[in-house]
């Protein structure tokens, strides 16, 4: 019996946002592992959102991962595989000489909140103490910098004062520029919690956007963006005024009051009311629950961060807290909402270009010193480094010579890309480091080097809150992926200072940063990879190894400043960054949708978290669309300064009057459908944080403008069809010709062999009349044969030379019979049957036959043989291949199929072929390579079909089985597109009506001006048209013998003819063959065509569970796949309550990230049921 391994458990941290969720990952004794949320972490309490709930899926998923590291000696040049020793050894020689030739500062690295504290630690060291300059700056730059600086400069030092249990002791709780019902969902389903237990608790919410949310507060305050600092202090005035503050706090424990007050002259609720355009009495309400609160919590992000005002919005907030003296206590506290799950970890270890390890100041010499001594080399440099955006502009002007990436792609996350792109064009040298090979800034690498991924290494990460927890390592990383630590200490060894990086593993690094951190704010002396093992988690600082940690700072109302105080500060309003004028009158702002993080390289991976948004959107309130001259589901052109888009409107009255938004996850999708939200951000940057203000540009908006055009159509099949419906339901007024080289108009090839035996009629065969076309004003060129294309001057030329321009042109040719060499074609009773005049033909042969021999026993060829059989004749099957359906069946569903072909009658023959074809002048029948003779009257060839390409590779388009098209179905000439058989699409040809029908709708939405128009494949599937009999192939139903990722479960009644397999590969179905029972046809169909990742086990899809109700309409609840028509269909029959609906549809109930949404709909469905009284 084969042994079974026992079950194990580990537990991990969620690699996500900066909550830090615990998860706990199950190795069952089959080796199968499972995530679960850690019920025992206090960040998440078991919880986890819809990311975190499919990160196992994202870790095991291999197929986009780099595996080996790849460099070009010319950026003109492809990217090549190499090995290790020369792809570092080419990296060091360039930083060397680049070194020796302008100074250290004309390298820099760029890294990322994503890395563990071990790496982020390694890196800070190798950059700052041995290559001697700063130039090493983080991602977190463009998050959390500005947080950074307000906190330093009210409270000394980078410390975020609260912990995640001050939540459910909180009274009054003010979240300013954040969506963390979105963002960060675990919070927020813990501030539900708290808010469902105590009604009395208050929540305020302030954003432009009424966001999921704002949309369940108390209190929306819909301000008119870069207004934050104009609100907070006329908040603080009214504080003052009212008597609503801590003197005795103030006078002890702070500076800066006197001052404060004297600029809060002026600042009333009445003039915030009228710069924010928010409503007086919402700002009273709001100025009155903060006042009276005995517990203030105010949690904010982006939105007041990433601002030319950033430190200027932060520090406006945090006088709040410090003037009612709610700081250091249960319950209360400013608090920065952390976007990565170790950008915390990174400012720790002084991995910004302006910090020094464990928050030491780089412009302290005395601090530069310590660090040197500890690290062993002579100084650090006195000069600070290039930030995020410095970096950038260095590369471009030339000071800046070499970049090396980590974990980050700076191609979609920067502000103003084109300024990036002529930046990286410039550089002399660009290593990018990463795991996936979706990053768009591998473009511009020179050097890739493949690192490991979450699971595959093992450290520790600082969330939110100050917790430190391990990370262990799980899995194996694919190919020739490295840990990042190691790549980097295998770094500084080719660069002669192996001495100082030669740890035996990732412990000896940790130990030696704690020891660094001895003394510090962050003092993590307590520490150790056995504790945290041991105890999960530790708040720092941790001093001792017997202190427990410390969740709340500032208990005794002592600051990290010289004073020991905290300081207010009078903060001035901000001029606008741009502004308005009639060339560009909105503002744009962007922002996170639920499902996505980042720029989308792990949840892009993920079907079910995609289904939710599945392409970038403009959101816009109506009025506003309405003057634009726009409509719900148009596509917009929007411009700016910098660069223009072109994406879908959603509209809403969810956002105010002149303020648009943007998603900030999405890239450079296809060709023509560009989501890349920062093309149109300008880079300014806050003066202080110098974080770039991401959330602010002045844009025009617009309907796409096109001029009429003239689109040509070869062929009359079912793609062509589909187009001609599709195009006029985009546009009526276009010219459409349409040219079919048959006689008889669109008629239904699937169905020739029941018309061969007279069971359907031409009539009935047709699939378009004639008034159909006429309404449809399509000039229809019946009967004539398009023969050459001039793609120079754009004109086609039919058979007797007639041309015709066009400025878009369709080709749906189609395919044609394939006849092997050999076989008698020009004898009269030899048939291929591919139009209807073959059909005719057989029909009048089959007169005065009685013995019909089919040459192929796939699909065409079973049909045609059950359909004359039916009908009295004889049949006989000979197949070259070792069983019927090859490619489609496997050795079990062929005998199957054989065993019922022969049962009624018919002769089969696997595994042989004709050796030569008897008769003289008529075929008579085969003699096969066996010795076998079969006689016939009739030889039908059905061996297969080859796409009709001669009239494309005539005109030069790139042709391999099929016209190649990207996902446009445009061909190598962009005007020119291929639908149906005759398109080949990421290597595959499609033969299936429901393809060449899915690909009809693009090619049209795309030519009549839908850029975000893209074919993403469709499900290979095969149906055996035979009475009394089911069969039914999807998708990679026989896997290739190399394909050994592929798990198969098979469920067999061999009495009964009763046949179910199904495929899966990374948790996701992608073939089935159904033999005997195809009920299971739809369900299955749709987890192929839509890769949703399963959450039941794979063999519980073939016990006839009873399935869940298909979504409908827009995707609200990614867990349990829930649309918005599932909801509103049980709201009519009586779920017009949160819990009552999330029972009926399961919506809500998983990671709970949707119940704002949820009770959005019910709120909009009340308001439109409602009685009037």
């Amino acid at each position: 019996m084969e042994s079974r391994r026992d079950p194990t458990l580990i537990k991990t941290t969620c690699c996500y946002c900066g909550v830090g969720c615990g998860i706990e990952i199950r190795r069952d004794r089959w080796g199968q592992l499972t995530l679960t949320g850690d019920p025992e972490h206090p960040a998440n309490r078991g919880q986890l959102c819809s990311k975190g709930r499919y990160l196992l899926q994202v870790a095991l998923d291999r197929d986009d991962r780099l595996l080996y590291p790849m460099w070009r000696p010319r950026r003109e040049m492809p990217l090549t595989r190499t090995d290790w020793d020369t792809a570092l050894d080419h990296v060091a020689a360039t930083f060397r000489r680049l070194i020796d030739r302008y100074g250290p500062d004309a390298v820099g690295f760029y890294v990322s909140g994503q890395l563990l504290t071990e790496e982020y630690y390694v890196a800070t060291k190798l950059v700052k103490g041995f290559l001697g300059t700063h130039n090493i700056d983080s991602n977190s730059r463009l998050c959390m910098s500005s947080a950074v600086a307000g906190y330093k400069l009210a409270l000394g030092d980078d410390a975020p004062p609260i912990c995640y249990d001050d939540i459910e002791q909180s009274q009054c709780i003010l979240i300013a520029g954040a969506n963390p019902a979105w963002c960060h969902p675990i919070l927020f389903r813990r501030i539900e919690a708290h808010r469902a237990a105590h009604p009395e608790v208050r929540l305020i919410v302030v954003d432009p956007r009424r966001t999921q949310t704002a949309a369940v507060a108390d209190l929306h305050l819909q301000i008119r963006p870069g207004t934050d600092v104009v609100l907070y202090n006329a908040l603080a005035a009214y504080l003052i005024a009212n008597g609503y503050i801590d003197p005795d706090f103030i006078a002890h424990h702070t500076e800066g009051f006197e001052a404060l007050c004297a600029h809060l002259q002026g600042a009333t609720l009445e003039r915030a009311a009228r710069l924010c355009d928010v409503p007086l009495a919402d700002l009273q309400r709001a100025a009155e629950w903060i006042g009276r609160s005995p517990a203030l919590l105010t949690l904010w992000a982006m939105g007041l961060n990433q601002s030319t005002a950033g430190v200027a919005n932060n520090l406006a907030l945090i006088n709040l807290s410090l003037i009612k003296g709610q700081i250091g206590r249960p319950g209360m506290g400013p608090f920065s909402l952390t976007g990565q799950p170790n950008a915390m970890g990174g400012r720790e270890v002084g991995a910004l270009a302006n910090l020094l390890p464990a928050h030491r100041d780089l412009n302290n010499p005395a601090h530069r010193a310590e660090v040197a001594a500890f690290w062993g080399v002579p100084a650090l440099s006195d000069r600070p480094g290039l930030t995020a955006t410095e970096m950038i502009d260095a590369l471009e002007d030339g000071r800046l010579k070499a970049l090396w990436i980590i974990g980050t792609n700076p191609a979609l996350s920067q502000p103003e890309l084109t300024r990036l792109e002529r930046a990286f064009a410039h550089a002399e040298l660009v290593v990018v480091q990463d795991i996936s090979s979706r990053a768009a800034t591998l473009r511009w690498a020179d050097v890739v080097l493949p690192a490991a991924a979450w699971l595959e290494k093992q450290g520790t990460m600082t969330n939110s809150e100050r917790r430190i927890t391990y990370l262990p390592r799980l899995l194996d990383p694919p190919g020739e992926a490295r840990p990042d630590v190691w790549i980097l200490c295998d770094f500084a060894r080719r660069m002669g200072w192996g001495h100082a990086f030669a740890y035996r593993d990732e412990s000896e690094i940790f130990d030696e940063y704690v020891r660094l951190t001895r003394g510090t704010p962050v003092d993590i002396s307590g520490v150790s990879y056995a504790r945290l093992q041991c105890e999960r988690s530790v708040q720092w600082p941790c001093p001792a190894p017997d202190h427990p940690g410390t969740p709340r700072l500032f208990t005794d109302h002592r600051f990290p400043t010289p004073s020991g105080r905290a300081r207010l500060h009078p903060v001035p309003e901000p001029e606008p960054p741009e502004p308005p004028s009639p060339a560009f009158p909105f503002i744009l702002t962007t922002g996170r949708v639920r499902d996505q993080w980042h720029t989308r390289t792990k949840t892009g991976k993920v079907a079910r978290l995609n289904r939710h948004t599945p392409e970038p959107f403009l959101e816009m309130h109506p009025d506003d669309a309405a003057a634009c001259g726009l409509q719900d589901g148009s596509v917009a052109e929007i411009t700016s300064r910098t660069g223009r888009l072109q994406v879908r409107v959603r509209l809403t009255p969810d956002i105010k009057r002149g303020v648009v938004f943007l998603p900030m996850h999405w890239g450079q999708e296809t060709e023509t459908a560009d989501g890349r939200a920062n093309v149109l951000v300008p880079c300014r940057v806050d003066p202080i944080s110098r974080q770039p203000a991401l959330k602010f540009a002045r844009v025009q908006i617009g309907p796409i403008r096109r001029r009429p055009q003239r689109v040509v159509i070869v062929g009359a099949g079912a793609a062509a069809r589909a187009f001609l419906e599709t195009y006029r339901c985009h546009n009526d007024t276009d010219e459409l010709h349409l040219f079919g080289r048959e006689p008889h108009g669109f008629y239904n090839r699937v169905q020739l062999p029941e018309y061969l035996t007279g069971r359907r009629d031409l009539e009935r065969l047709r699939t378009m009349a004639e008034a159909r076309l006429e309404a449809l004003r399509v000039h229809f060129h019946r009967g004539v044969e398009v023969v050459a294309i001039d793609r120079a001057a754009r004109l086609v030329r039919t058979g007797d030379g007639t041309p015709l321009r066009y400025d878009r042109l369709v080709l749906a040719t189609g395919s044609r019979a394939f006849v092997p060499p050999g076989v008698p074609v020009d004898w009269p009773n030899v048939f291929t049957l591919r139009t209807l005049a073959d059909a005719d033909a057989i029909r009048a042969w089959l007169a005065h036959s009685r013995h019909v021999l089919i040459l192929g026993g796939g699909l065409l060829g079973l049909e045609a043989a059950a359909a004359l059989h039916e009908a009295g004749y004889d049949c006989t099957i000979l197949e070259l291949a070792d069983r019927l359906m090859a490619r489609q069946l496997d050795e079990t569903a062929a005998t199957l199929l054989r065993e019922e072909l022969e049962a009624r009658g018919l002769q089969v023959y696997c595994g042989d072929a004709a050796e030569a074809f008897l008769g003289t002048d008529r075929f008579e029948g085969v003699r096969t390579r066996s010795g076998r003779e079969l006689a016939a009257d009739l030889l039908l060839v059905a061996v297969g079909t080859r796409p009709e390409t001669r009239l494309a590779e005539q005109a030069g388009l790139h042709v391999r089985r099929g016209v190649c098209v990207n996902d446009h179905l445009q061909t190598s000439d962009p005007a020119i597109y291929a639908i149906g058989e005759v398109a080949e699409h990421r290597g595959r040809l499609y033969g299936t009506t429901p393809a060449a029908e899915d690909q009809a709708r693009v090619a049209a939405a795309h030519i009549a001006g839908d850029v975000w128009a893209r074919y993403p494949g469709s499900v290979l599937f095969n149906i055996l048209k035979i009475p009394d009999f089911e069969l039914c192939t999807l998708g990679e139903s026989v896997p290739p013998p190399e394909a050994t990722d592929r798990e198969s479960v098979e469920l067999l009644d061999r009495t009964r003819r009763i046949y179910q397999k199904i495929v899966v590969r990374n948790n996701r179905v992608v073939g089935a063959i159904l033999l005997g029972d195809r009920s299971a046809f739809a369900p299955l169909q749709a987890l192929i065509a839509e890769g949703l990742e399963l959450d039941m086990p794979p063999h519980r899809l073939l016990q006839h569970v009873e399935a869940a109700e298909p979504p409908e309409g827009p995707i609200v609840c990614s867990c349990y796949n829930v649309g918005r028509g599932n909801l509103e269909r049980a709201m009519a029959e009586g779920c017009t309550e949160l819990e009552a609906l999330c029972r009926r549809t399961r919506a809500g109930t998983g990671c709970g990230s949707c119940r704002p949404e949820l009770q959005q709909l019910l709120e909009a469905w009340r308001d439109r049921t409602a009685v009037p009284a």
